[in-house]
């Protein structure tokens, strides 16, 4: 097993665990919520039982006072004494019940901030562990081809056969690894080029690539593609063509059904946000990048469904994309070995074109 190797599988482990963590979690959080719910409803019913005992006994001492005062016998102090126990019950049941309150005020505390936690900073953590996978796949995928194309260039017959079945080996790894890295060379287009924030999100399937907001603008949707031509393709789908406000719309409702494989608390917040808005009144960018030139252009959708340039051939060399295959060094830290860039030459001999939702196309796995 390689370094990277190890690494990538280390990090799918952390990724692996991180989910497992969240579900276990989230399933502990409604039997706990059960339990307060429960301690709740006992005293509640043992403060009604102790107030009904208390209005009894003083109903009796009332009656027996009564009848001293008509001058039969009684002797009250049996009933005196059993209200006053009566009445020290209910004076430690109602202190056991400020005491629950406040632990239960805590608990909620402490249980918004872990939702928040799961649902925020977890979800910003899988994203980025996802964005480590897909630097580190890209990466390999880099080095595949590298071998291969030196094995085919070696001219030994025998090895041929071996070079050739490498590559067909690789070809779905580098359609699914070139999307990938595309997507993270359009956020970063995006975010140093035009200034918009990302904002994180659980990423599925079929789904949205990536998601931004801008001051005054709080939802923008973003599509990725890679070709060589820099035109822009856009898949078709059930629900319409990708970034049409009818795939909008189907994405946002399967986005916010719990059932659905696209569904997580960050996301169904999205999803009702663009049901909110209207699908026909979210922007929507799509970014095509062009490896073999090492240009982006940015697309942009207008209200008439119609696809406008917004900034043709952006030089990627001008913008810090070394992060798309591996993090900067931290300062003082050693210089990591450089590692080839997804517009390198090798870079340049990956596939054309990757078109999601277009028949016989390769989709990004969530």
């Amino acid at each position: 097993m390689t370094e990277v190797d190890a690494d990538l599988e280390a990090i799918q482990a952390l990724r692996a665990g991180l989910l497992a963590f969240a579900g276990r979690c989230r399933e502990t959080l409604p039997d706990a919520d059960y339990a307060v719910a429960r301690a709740i409803q006992k005293l509640d019913s043992l403060e009604a039982d102790a107030r009904d005992r208390i209005s009894n006994l003083t109903n009796l001492l009332y009656e027996c006072y009564s009848a001293a005062a008509r001058g039969v016998a009684a002797d009250c102090s049996h009933i005196r004494h059993a209200l006053a126990r009566a009445e020290q019950r209910l004076a430690h049941i109602l202190r056991a019940r400020r005491r629950l309150d406040d632990a239960v005020e805590a608990w909620y505390e402490r249980r918004y901030a872990l939702e928040n936690a799961l649902d925020s900073d977890l979800s910003a953590a899988v994203t980025y562990l996802d964005r480590r996978i897909a630097a580190l796949e890209a990466y390999q995928t880099t080095q595949l081809i590298a071998a291969a194309a030196a094995v085919g260039r070696s001219g030994y017959l025998g090895l041929m056969g071996a070079a050739i079945g490498a590559m067909r080996i690789a070809e779905g790894r580098i359609r699914r690894t070139l999307g990938r890295a595309g997507e993270e060379t359009a956020s970063q287009v995006l975010s140093q080029r035009f200034g918009l924030h990302e904002v994180p999100f659980t990423q599925a399937a079929h789904g949205f690539d990536r998601v931004f907001r801008a001051p005054g603008v709080p939802l923008i949707v973003v599509e990725s593609k890679a070709s060589q031509s820099g035109a822009l393709r856009l898949g078709q789908t059930a629900a319409g063509e990708q970034g049409s406000p009818g795939w909008l719309a189907q994405t946002a409702e399967k986005m916010t059904d719990p059932s659905s494989a696209q569904w997580s608390p960050t996301n169904a917040r999205l999803g009702r946000l663009v049901q909110e808005m209207g699908p026909e009144n979210i922007p929507v960018l799509a970014v095509v990048t062009d490896y073999a030139r090492a240009r982006a252009s940015v697309f942009g959708r207008q209200p008439s469904g119609d696809w406008a340039l917004i900034e043709a051939d952006i030089d990627l060399n001008d913008l810090d994309l070394n992060q798309v295959i591996a993090e900067k060094p931290e300062a003082g830290s050693a210089e990591p070995s450089r590692q080839p860039s997804p517009w390198s030459e090798q870079g340049a001999a990956l596939p054309a074109e990757r078109r999601e939702g277009a028949p016989g196309g390769v989709e990004r796995k969530g």
